[in-house]
Order: structure tokens, then sequence, then C-alpha cells
């Protein structure tokens, strides 16, 4: 089972992430936890005990608890791609993530004349000071939202194989959570970009003419990156301090990283030579391989935190900031009283249901931050 107590001054509830319901104690968390640690190491005297303990207590309650305390630090540690082109905004509830900003309302000609609309203003003496107005930018890609499912596990099953599934269930439920949260970034990245995004083309620094739409090269992410740097966002550039990722397709990472470390020296005859430890005015752009990312597509984005604007972001719920994974006790009652635990199977079907829920979203703010190219060399 996963070590928590180095993370956490609070073993048990993962510093408050985790509220055990009534009758889970750590005593019986503690219980369950050696036995099932046993029964992963082969002793049959554990998993009976455990099989027997599951089916006829309320033991269940506290291996669903010890699940989600095995689930969490997983989850925390777990490798994403996501978190390195999109950072985290916390939402307070389900309606269309906003952003607030100040909008200059300067009185022209009076206060703050011949300062730019983004400077706060000379007040003189005796004057009053003008009000600036908070103005919501509502994300182009909504909200969060809830995500889950269920899955059953019959009494049979776990009667022929209950080390299989504890073992097996929390990695299973995690991938899940993983991918989802994959998923929801790349989304709004990739169905919030338009023809407006895409990469117009021109000459760069060095003379090189880049078709629109090219293909990824060296010539096109420069142009790329200057294309993004005449664009504005209420009347201002964009200013990138940080560097960008470059998104593509997985299996184009090794080539693209290529493309970015030559650099080139010009000799004499005026011809060039590769020059690995050359000035390279591409170090700070990043490759980053997505599955969701098709053919020859590629997308430029800011790092996260390079601009003073937001991005991309994985919006989260004040609270259920954590996929959550639970149990159902809808077994019924024996006759002459007494719940029956929920690996003795539900009411109708004999079955255990576990739950997973999940609450979040891909929030794409301005979308004038990326350059797209489908790398076809077509406008």
């Amino acid at each position: 089972m996963t070590e928590i107590t180095k993370q956490y001054k609070d073993a048990f509830t993962l510093d408050g992430r985790l509220k055990p319901q009534a009758g889970v104690t750590k005593a019986k968390v503690a219980a369950v936890k050696g036995l099932v640690e046993s029964a992963l190491h082969g002793s049959a005297i554990s998993a009976g005990t455990l099989k027997e303990t599951m089916t006829t207590s309320d033991a269940i309650f506290a291996f669903a608890y010890l699940t989600n305390l095995n689930f969490i630090p997983q989850y925390d540690a777990a490798p994403r791609t996501w978190n390195q082109v999109a950072g985290t905004f916390k939402v307070s509830d389900f309606r269309p993530a906003t952003l607030y900003s100040l909008t200059n309302q300067w009185k022209a000609g009076v206060l703050g004349d011949g300062n730019p609309t983004h400077v706060a203003p000379v007040v003189p003496e005796g004057e009053p000071y003008p009000y600036a107005y908070l103005a919501g930018s509502e994300s182009a890609s909504g909200g969060v939202t809830k995500r889950g499912f269920k899955t059953d596990f019959t009494f049979e099953a776990f009667v022929n194989d209950p080390v299989g599934f504890i073992q097996a269930l929390p990695g299973e439920m995690l991938q899940v959570a993983l991918d989802t949260e994959e998923f929801v970034v790349y989304n709004a990245l990739i169905s919030g970009v338009g023809a407006t995004e895409k990469l117009v083309g021109g000459v760069t620094a060095d003379g090189t003419t880049v078709a629109a739409n090219s293909p990824i090269s060296r010539a096109a992410i420069a142009r790329a990156i200057f294309e993004l740097s005449q664009r504005e966002i209420n009347g201002r550039k964009i200013v990138v301090n940080g560097g960008f990722n470059v998104i593509v397709a997985p299996g184009q990472g090794q080539i693209v990283n290529f493309i970015l470390n030559q650099t080139y020296s010009e000799l004499n005859d005026g011809s060039f030579v590769m020059n690995i430890s050359g000035y390279n005015p591409l170090a700070s752009v990043s490759v980053v391989e997505s599955e969701y990312v098709i053919g020859d597509d590629w997308y430029l984005v800011p790092k996260p935190g390079s601009t003073r604007r937001r991005v991309l972001d994985l919006g989260l719920l004040v609270g259920h900031e954590t996929p959550e994974i639970r149990v159902e006790n809808a077994t019924g009652n024996y006759v002459g009283g007494g719940v029956v635990a929920p690996f003795e199977g539900s009411f109708d079907t004999d079955s255990a249901t576990f739950r997973l829920r999940q609450i979040n979203g891909g929030l794409l703010w301005f979308k004038q931050h990326i350059v797209f190219s489908n790398g076809s060399g077509v406008a």
C-alpha cells in the first residue's frame, strides 16, 4: 500500500482532504490495511479473514476509506502532460468560469491625459480619483462539469478473488481520473482555437518565407512566435516571458526536439554548417506530445505563468479538487434487523457498487495566445 505518513501531517484525513463517515475509525482502517497488505503478500489466512470481515461487517467502509487514502497520494504524484501546458484554477460553482480584470474608465483630457489606458493616471492636487470598474471576462471553454462512473463487483467474483479486486481497483480508477484530466485540458485547447489563430505565414528575421499552415520547422516556430507577439488583447500586445510549448502528436516529439536544437553558423563561402554549441534562439521552446493532437497539427502555447493573463487551466471545484471513490450501501436489512454489508451484494443483483466522481473542466481563457497550424502548407 502507498506510504502516506511522510507526505501529510495528518495521515488519516490527508490534512483534511478526506472526511471519514460514521463508523470509520483509525483502528478499523488500520486493521483492514494490515489484512490487505498481508493478503497481497500471499497470506491465505489473511485473505480468508479479509473475505470474511468484508462480507459480514462494516469493514467494507473502512476498505473504501483506505482505497481513498491510497488513491489520493498516487493521484497527486502521478505523471501528467497537461500540467506542462496548463495551470489550475479553482471555481466556486458550475457556472461558466470567469476572470475579472480592471476596465479603465478614465475621464479623457482631465485625468490620466497622455497615459496608456492600463497605467494608473496622475491625480492632480484637489481633484477626485477616477473610477475603475471590475469587468468579467468569461472563459471561452465554459466551466467545470461533473464526471464519473460506477462499476459493479459481484458477490461471486469477490468470493473467488478478493485480493485481485482490491489490488486492481485503485489503479484502474486512477488511470481513468488521469485520462479525464488530460482530455478536458487538451480538448479545451484544440476545440477552442479557430481560423483566427492559425499560422498566417510570412518572412522571418533571417529572410526565410514561411507558408500559411506551415509544417513544423525552426522557421515556422519562429514565425509563430512573431505572429503571437503582434496580437493584442484589450489593446495590449501579448508579451511572453518564460518560453513556449509546442504541442504535437505522439511520435513527433523526438523529431521536433532535433529541429529545435539545431543551430547554424555561416562560413566564409556563404554555406551553413550545423553548430550544436552555438546560440539557439529557440532554446526556450519545449515539446509536449499529446494523444489528442492528430497528424501534422501543432500548437504554439506560452508556458504556464509566462504571460500576465492566464492562458489555459484545469478548472477545479473548490472543496472537490480530488476525485472521490465511494461504495454503495443499498443492500437492505436482514430479517429481524441488522444492515447487510455491501460485499454481501446489493438487494437486486448481489453486487457491490463502487463509484468514481470527478469534477473538473478545461479552461481556455484567451485563444489569442495560441498559434495553430495543421501542417498542410495551404492557407
